[in-house]
This record gives C-alpha cells, sequence and structure tokens, in this order.
C-alpha cells in the first residue's frame, strides 16, 4: 500500500442531510434503520449503543478494510470517520459518530439480500428456515454455493466465492446472509452482486479493552480456519442447545468454505492467492501504512461491555436493569493504545495469510491432506499443539510480551491472570515433555470464567484459578531452583501449572527439565 489509509473524520450536521436512507431488518434481528444521506449519495452509519461489543474501532475496521480490500481484492466502497452532530439527540439509541460510505445502489434500483433471496426463491439445497442470525459466528456458504441459481450463473458464483475468501481474510464475525446482497431493479429482476460492506466485526479490532477476549476470538478465527473435529467438551460452558450447536458449525465452517472454493472455483483461489501474496509482501515490507492512525477528534476510548446497558434501555425498554449495568461496566471503559493494535492486528493478519496460504496453496484438496499439510506447515513454525519446536524460541504476539513485562514488573494475582488469557492456544510441554495447549471457558455474560480447558488430544481436564493461586502463593517463598513441580506444592494440576510459571519467568528450573518443556528433548509420546 502506497499511501497511508486515511482516518480524517468529515462532519455532518443531521440538519442539513438531503433524506433518510431507510432500511427494514428482515431476519432475526427486526427493526428499521433511518440513516441520513448527504450529497453525493454519502451514507452516515452511526455506532449504535446497543449492538453487541461496539467500540470507536468499528468504525476504524469499516476504514481500514474497505481501503484493504479496494486496493488489493475487489472493488469496494470507501468509508471515512464522520461526525453527525445532532443525530444523537434526534434518535438516542445511537452516536453522532460512526462512518460516512457512498450509496452502493442507484435510486431506481433496491437491494435484495441472501436470506431475502432464497425466502423468495426457495432452493432444497438452503434449508433457510434454519438460519439463525448470530454476532460474534462464522456461517457455512457451501450449501448457498450448491443453490441452483449460483450453479446457473458462474460469473455470479465466482464474485460470491471471492467475497467469502475475502470475509475470511478479515477475520469477519458477522458475515451472515443478510450481508450478502443483490442490486436488482424496481422489478426485482437481479442486475449484479452487491459489492462488500460492513466490516465492523473484524476479530483483529475487536475487545481492544479486554486481552483475554481478544486472544480467545482471535483463536476461535484459526480454528475454524484449520477445521480440526470438534471436541464434546469445547463448547460445554454454552446451556443453550440451539447457541451451542451453532457454535460448533461455526468452529468448522470457515476450513469448509475454503476447501470448497478450493476445489470448485480454482481460477478463483488462485486470483485470491495472488492478490493475497501481494497484501502479504506489503505487510512485511513496510507496514507501517497498514496501522490505525488516531484521530483525536474521534472517541479514542472503547468498553466493549456498555452496549449492555444501551440494549436493555433501547431493546428492551427496561430502563432500571439499564442503570444496573452501566453501574456495572462504566469502570471498564479504556484508552485505546493505537499503536500497540495496530502492531498487533498486523502479526495477526500475516498470521491468518499464512494459515491461508497452507490451506488453499496445496494441490491435494482432500480434507484430511489439506489438514495433515497445515500440521505439517504449523510443526515447521512452531504453531502446533503436536511435535512441537522449541517454544522458548517461538516469537511471541506483541500481547504475549507485554503481558509478561507487566507480570515481571508487578508481580501479582490480576496480572499473572492477563498472562494465562493472553497464552491461550500457546504450545506448552509438561516437564516430562509432553503437549498441551489450554483455553478459557466463557460464561453466560460472555467473560472468562476462571477455570482453564487443558487440551491433551483424546483427554481433557480443567485447571481452576483457585490452584493456581495456590501455587503462586507458594512460588513467591521459595528461592532458588524448583526442582520438581509438586515442590509448588500437592496441589491438582500442578503438572500444567510448573511449564506456565517457567516460560512467565516466575520459576527457575533444572537444565534437562526446561530442554524438555522446550522440546529439545525427543519424545514420541502422544496423548
Amino acid at each position: 500500500m502506497e499511501n497511508k489509509i486515511d482516518f480524517s473524520a468529515i462532519r455532518y450536521n443531521y440538519a442539513d442531510r438531503i433524506g433518510n436512507l431507510t432500511a427494514e431488518a428482515v431476519g432475526v434481528v427486526k427493526g428499521e434503520k433511518h440513516f441520513p444521506v448527504y450529497s453525493g449519495n454519502r451514507i452516515f452509519k452511526p455506532l449504535s449503543k446497543s449492538k453487541p461489543f461496539s467500540t470507536p474501532l468499528f468504525a476504524y475496521a469499516e476504514v481500514f478494510w474497505s481501503n484493504v480490500i479496494n486496493e488489493y481484492f475487489v472493488s469496494a466502497p470507501l468509508y471515512q470517520l464522520a461526525f453527525c452532530h445532532g443525530y444523537e439527540e434526534e434518535t438516542q439509541k445511537y452516536y453522532d459518530y460512526g462512518t460516512v460510505v457512498p450509496r452502493i445502489y442507484n435510486e431506481d434500483e433496491q437491494l435484495l439480500n441472501l436470506l431475502e433471496f432464497f425466502r423468495k426463491y426457495p432452493d432444497k439445497k438452503v434449508d433457510i428456515d434454519q438460519y439463525e442470525n448470530y454476532c460474534m459466528m462464522f456461517y457455512d456458504y457451501t450449501d448457498i454455493l450448491e443453490a441452483s441459481y449460483f450453479q446457473n450463473h458462474e460469473d455470479m458464483a465466482e464474485q460470491l466465492a471471492m467475497q467469502i475468501l475475502v470475509s475470511v481474510l478479515k477475520g469477519d464475525q458477522n458475515y451472515h446472509y443478510e450481508n450478502i446482497a443483490f442490486v436488482c431493479n424496481k422489478k426485482g429482476e437481479i442486475l449484479r452482486l452487491a459489492p462488500m460492506i460492513d466490516h465492523e466485526f473484524s476479530t483483529y479490532f475487536m475487545f481492544p479493552d479486554n486481552s483475554a477476549q481478544h486472544m480467545y476470538w482471535y483463536s476461535e478465527l484459526i480454528r475454524s480456519i484449520e477445521g480440526h473435529e470438534v471436541q464434546d467438551y469445547e463448547y460445554d460452558c454454552l446451556k443453550n442447545p440451539k447457541e451451542r450447536q451453532m457454535m460448533e458449525k461455526s468452529a468448522v465452517c470457515l476450513h469448509k468454505n475454503l476447501v470448497y472454493i478450493k476445489e470448485h472455483y480454482p481460477e478463483v483461489t488462485g486470483k485470491f492467492i495472488e492478490k493475497l501474496n501481494c497484501l502479504k509482501h506489503d505487510l512485511e515490507e513496510n507496514p507501517s501504512p497498514f496501522y490505525l492512525q488516531e484521530n483525536i477528534e474521534y472517541p479514542g476510548t472503547a468498553n466493549s461491555y456498555a452496549y449492555m446497558s444501551g440494549k436493555a434501555r433501547y431493546k428492551d425498554h427496561d430502563e432500571e436493569k439499564a442503570k444496573l449495568l452501566e453501574e456495572k461496566y462504566s469502570s471498564r471503559e479504556k484508552k485505546i493504545d493505537f499503536h500497540v493494535l495496530s502492531v498487533q492486528s498486523v502479526q495477526e493478519i500475516k498470521g491468518i495469510i499464512r494459515l491461508l496460504k497452507v490451506i488453499l496453496e496445496k494441490e491435494n484438496s482432500n480434507w484430511d491432506k489439506v489438514k495433515e499439510q497445515n500440521d505439517e506447515y504449523k510443526a515447521e513454525t512452531g504453531f502446533t499443539d503436536r511435535k512441537i519446536k522449541a517454544y522458548d524460541k517461538l516469537e511471541l504476539t506483541d500481547e504475549q510480551q507485554k503481558v509478561l513485562d507487566a507480570l515481571r514488573q508487578n508481580c501479582m494475582e490480576e496480572t499473572l491472570w492477563s498472562a494465562i488469557a493472553a497464552f491461550q492456544n500457546y504450545p506448552f510441554r509438561t516437564a516430562s515433555g509432553l503437549p498441551y495447549q489450554y483455553k478459557l471457558k466463557i460464561g453466560k455474560d460472555g467473560t472468562y470464567n476462571k477455570e482453564l480447558l487443558i487440551d491433551r488430544r483424546e483427554n481433557s481436564k480443567t485447571l481452576s484459578w483457585s490452584s493456581i493461586k495456590m501455587a503462586f502463593q507458594n512460588c513467591r517463598q521459595i528461592s532458588g531452583i524448583v526442582k520438581r513441580p509438586k515442590a509448588l506444592g500437592d496441589i491438582r494440576g500442578i503438572s500444567y501449572i510448573y511449564p506456565l510459571f517457567w516460560k512467565f519467568g516466575l520459576i527457575e528450573v533444572p537444565e534437562e527439565t526446561a530442554k524438555k518443556m522446550c522440546g529439545e528433548c525427543d519424545t514420541e509420546a502422544e496423548l
């Protein structure tokens, strides 16, 4: 990218609008949206007070991805940060800041999204009645591409395939059927596929105020791209059977989409890889144009849970609940560190590019073969849970390095928990050299329970925060080398806690033990 992305903001007054764009939500989420329209057919899209996990970075993500997509992949309307003074006062449930974007269809045209299309033109390949609109979830598009319309309109199918591939790259946690649309004439006849819009739920820019949540959802993106079989325990924290079923499908569907497109649309896949390589080259050679530039006039703090009070107030119409939630979550507001976020997001995007290339570039497109090749690639780079390369040589993310620095400077339970959250899905080894990873369970309110789920292939175990705290208190009383795990105490799960504390720099261990935990000692044990 030759020039830096423009993060300047344009200012409007609500009273100066030339009209309102009325868009009715026809899916699971009902309601009407009235967005002001200004000269040049530019539409102000506000940030919502009730949209899940919304922060000012939703707007920055729109600007970032519209520029990247337009320059490297397909033509896309460019978003710009914007204010619309008087809009919040008029609507209450929206802020007076957001983005502005050119309208994607003409006055004599209309949009028909995929949900509306398949309700109007049912297809036996697409069970549209089972469709659910959930944010923070990935969607299977193989049935859509198998539908008669796309089978009979190859050009349209190829355009959709390219959009799906781009959606995976940008880590879109909300790329559902209502975000893809046809442009039609007034008679309802399809003219073309609408360009890509709505980039706000990009994984890389979510939860700037909660590194643990960010790391979790980034790991879920990786997990869905890899497509490993879902284990019974993975989503047992979800008590709603429907939600759990959807999350289990989400956990593998991106891989399914990638393999299907690779098999059925090789030319599209080839073009995407070519464009992906150009983006990869520029990210590596000169990443600075991709960094988010803070606009000091635009809100610079984030609270990913502020939406809960907005939802209670404007959707549930429960003012008492709204006030209680405001009181509960108001203290979570944090200033966004744009430099750290930018460096981290570039690294994460490069990581996803590597995974996409592993899956899409291999000649044999058999699912098991692709997974095997993906495992081989990850073993070479130290990014796997089997045959792990020495993990003390693995490059830490900026976030991981940041939390370790904080822990070493201020060794307390709070900073220890931040480190544990940041190292989810990191390849650890026990003192005997056996590989494992862990991730944190999520509660009903969307926040982490303080319980680690240890993944040891066929077997899984849980590790409680109380056990970690007990070992932490003990290790602070020990000086010198901690020769074995039980030297920290006869604590449940201590064999998993011991490597964490060594990695975090809390304890010293014997040289031979360190080698085993680095993977330098050859072990063929499979768990």
